[in-house]
């Protein structure tokens, strides 16, 4: 095996649950990624982000009237706007429907999350996004959070993390992160805290970067020569 081969690149990825371009940017990363020949070398964080923080899970609202009030547009742009994204996901395999979807504060879920670690941390961040968007669960339910968890926590634990302020200090300190990252919206994806990526960009741009970012940063061979022929030469990743 070559030495550089398992050298670690970082990914951190900015989520919230109630977002679907993050649901859509996951699942297009991760196809890139099953792709990618040194896929072990990727080690992932998911970060928080909260796009709502102030709701009160107190309106019964589908995913268009809480798109509409929560961007102080009509319920048809909202109706229109999320057709475009039900259209996206379709061709992605994704079936979304925003009739069905029901919007809630996502502060549980992110704390539950900030427990968790490497794999783990992956599929609950999964499972939380399939119960908001296939399964049209209410993720600030703590019977919801209980079953999506308890893999991974003791069902106490899981409750003691709801009912807390267990982690909010960690939330808050992803916020500020992606504050000094220049984060302008979700998903924002951050490689070795040197390149970044914002929004869900396709499959093929997720591939590429990675391939680029991976054979920039592995360790260098020794060359006998000054020249370079190849795929991989002076190939830069776009901020």
């Amino acid at each position: 095996m070559e030495p550089w081969r398992d050298y670690p690149m970082d990914l951190e990825i900015w989520i919230d649950f109630t977002c679907p371009f993050c649901y859509l940017g996951k699942i297009r990363f991760f196809k890139a990624l099953q792709r990618f020949k040194y896929k072990q070398t990727v080690n992932i964080t998911y970060h928080s982000y909260l796009l709502s923080p102030n709701d009160n899970n107190l309106e019964k609202l589908n995913g268009h009237q809480w798109l509409a009030k929560h961007k102080d547009i009509t319920l048809e742009q909202a109706i229109k706007l999320n057709l475009n994204v039900e259209e996206m996901a379709f061709d992605e395999g994704l079936s979304l429907d925003f009739n069905q979807v029901i919007p809630r504060n996502t502060i549980y879920a992110h704390k539950l999350m900030k427990q968790l670690h490497g794999q783990a941390q992956i599929d609950f961040v999964d499972a939380v996004f399939n119960a908001q968007f296939k399964d049209h669960q209410d993720i600030s339910s703590l019977d919801v959070l209980i079953e999506l968890a308890k893999p991974y926590l003791d069902p106490i634990k899981i409750s003691e993390i709801y009912l807390s302020n267990t982690n909010l200090d960690l939330i808050k300190a992803d916020i500020d992160l992606s504050t000094k990252f220049g984060l302008r919206g979700v998903p924002f994806f951050v490689l070795n805290r040197k390149y970044s990526i914002s929004g869900a960009q396709d499959e093929l741009y997720f591939y590429d970067t990675l391939e680029e970012l991976y054979f920039e940063s592995k360790p260098k061979k020794p060359k006998e020569t000054t020249y370079c022929v190849g795929d991989h030469c002076e190939r830069k990743v776009k901020k």
